[in-house]
């Protein structure tokens, strides 16, 4: 007995509504037509890459004439949307969709809202149907440029749809921006951005993290736009280029800072067992620093300069190698915090300024 199947109640091809969304200024119709053909046979053929057909069997199934597909062929071509090869017996073309191009086009493909962007909810709706084809489509051209390397970026943080919804998201982000606006004097023009731009990168950062770091940018940058702060990696799909970079250099400079620290350390030992009122000796010895220990001291270094932080460790090690303080680890109660505020390092701080200008220990 055969399953039953469910009757066809909408037997119209076209649903008219949808249709209206694209910007028939940059397609006409049968571009349309064509553009939605070769996303669907992308991604139905999206395990070997390639789909293959003539150009017979493409305009039996779409109905487009010989000569206008032909013009849409080279127009796609032009775009960086499709490659084409001719290969195989009987030889025949081969299409490669290229889905990171199909997702920078969008602004052009959709119609735009008076705004000038993409309307929210259709903004969210297309990047949860293409990010994941982007994402397949880098798997699998890293694949194949380095078998050793074949890891893209994996989705960290998903945007948590129960919670908030994306008008919400938009509004906020729109409301920090416009902060930003006011505060660095910025243009409207050099604040627009691509909400594809946006949800893309809020698969690997937190909103949060995505502000802080546009703050950084309008302040190093020279004519910056936020355009170009949606730079991403062409490796690591939803990774930010500045971000990345930026948190490289982060790390960097708190690798540098802790051997700093550790001078620091080395310096006030010997001085301790230099001086002739002590009765022990102090033994050299290194700091325990870990992956925590590095994390800590890079958020401290967001809130107080490199002077403060180092000026304050020279007062509590003397505190320690002086008995006035005991401490069983000397870099995690360093860099600790009590409700949010940096107790430990502002206390310390404090007898540095008061007491170490003229001291015999500075």
């Amino acid at each position: 007995m055969k399953p039953f199947k469910k009757e066809d109640v909408h037997p119209l091809a076209i649903n008219i509504q949808k249709l209206q969304r694209y910007n028939y200024e940059y397609f006409n119709c049968e571009e349309v037509v064509f553009f939605e053909y070769i996303v669907v046979k992308g991604m139905a053929f999206k395990k070997i890459e390639e789909f293959f057909h003539s150009s017979e069997t493409i305009r039996q199934e779409t109905g487009i004439k010989k000569h206008s597909l032909n013009s849409i062929i080279k127009k796609f071509e032009n775009l960086g949307i499709i490659s084409i090869e001719v290969k195989g017996m009987p030889r025949v073309k081969h299409f490669k969709v290229h889905f990171p191009r199909i997702v920078e086009l969008i602004p052009n493909i959709y119609q735009l809202s008076e705004s000038s962007k993409l309307y929210p909810n259709f903004s969210k709706h297309l990047s949860d149907y293409f990010l994941p084809l982007v994402e397949n489509y880098q798997k699998k051209n890293s694949n194949k440029n380095n078998k050793n390397n074949n890891n893209l970026t994996h989705t960290n943080i998903e945007l948590d749809n129960e919670r908030q919804s994306c008008e919400n998201l938009i509004m906020s982000f729109n409301n920090f921006l416009s902060s930003l606006k006011y505060k660095k004097n910025i243009s409207p023009a050099a604040l627009k951005f691509n909400e594809m731009d946006l949800y893309r990168a809020l698969k690997n950062y937190d909103i949060e993290i995505i502000c802080e770091y546009i703050q950084q940018f309008f302040n190093e940058k020279s004519n910056a736009t936020l355009s170009n702060f949606f730079a991403f990696d062409e490796i690591a799909f939803n990774k930010l280029k500045f971000i990345e970079q930026k948190i490289a250099d982060e790390n960097e400079f708190v690798e540098k800072f802790l051997e700093t620290l550790q001078n620091v350390y080395d310096d006030r030992v010997e001085l301790y067992n230099e001086d002739e009122e002590n009765d022990i000796t102090i033994p050299e010895t290194q700091l325990v620093i870990t992956a925590r220990i590095k994390i800590l001291l890079k958020f401290a270094l967001k809130y107080r300069s490199e002077l403060q932080i180092k000026n304050a460790f020279i007062a509590y090690i003397d505190a320690i190698h002086n008995d006035q303080l005991t401490v069983s680890k000397i870099l995690p109660y360093f860099l600790s915090t009590k409700n949010d505020e940096y107790e430990i390092i502002d206390k310390y701080l404090e007898i540095y300024t008061l007491n170490y200008t003229n001291s015999k220990y500075y």
